[in-house]
């Protein structure tokens, strides 16, 4: 299957202080591993940018050109996802039955392209952003550990 990896997954990756950093960056290191199966969206990595170089968004700031050589090493590993017309396209026929408004309409055009790109799965910290589209596949990130599924069991949410 080829799959991509959302903007959470690249940040955690890159920033030891976040509680999911090992688990992202072993997800980072096997899609980089297996770069044939792996597209990432233009608007990801310009995400990861902000976010990084963001004080108020994570507890490691990095320095504009650290960050940029991160986006490089992304650019030369992954085949990167650009739109045009066909992905505006779909990405209107996407608006209206997935009631897309705000700034909800940043993960449906990263949908709209996997759709195009033939994209089947992302992995995403954000599962509900993605969940309701039906042509894509939420791939089970990050890893559950025994107290997550207890407190899942506790609220009824599943196994």
């Amino acid at each position: 299957m080829i799959y991509t990896l959302d903007t959470n997954v690249l940040v955690y990756a890159a920033d030891e202080s976040f509680p999911l950093h090992s688990a992202a960056r072993e997800l980072r290191d096997r899609a980089a591993a297996e770069h044939h199966k792996v597209r990432l969206c233009y608007s990801v990595l310009l995400e990861f940018f902000a976010v990084v170089t963001d004080s108020r968004r994570v507890a490691n700031p990095l320095p504009p050109a650290e960050a940029w050589r991160e986006v490089s090493a992304y650019l030369d590993t992954f085949e990167v996802l650009y739109p045009d017309e066909r992905s505006f396209a779909r990405l209107a026929k996407l608006t209206d039955p997935y009631q897309v408004t705000r700034q909800r309409i940043f993960d449906a055009l990263i949908v709209s392209m996997m759709i195009q790109h033939k994209v089947r799965g992302i992995y995403t910290e954000n599962r509900k952003d993605f969940a309701t589209f039906e042509q894509i596949e939420v791939l089970p990130w990050p890893p559950q550990t025994a107290d997550d599924s207890a407190r899942r069991r506790r609220l009824g949410n599943g196994t």
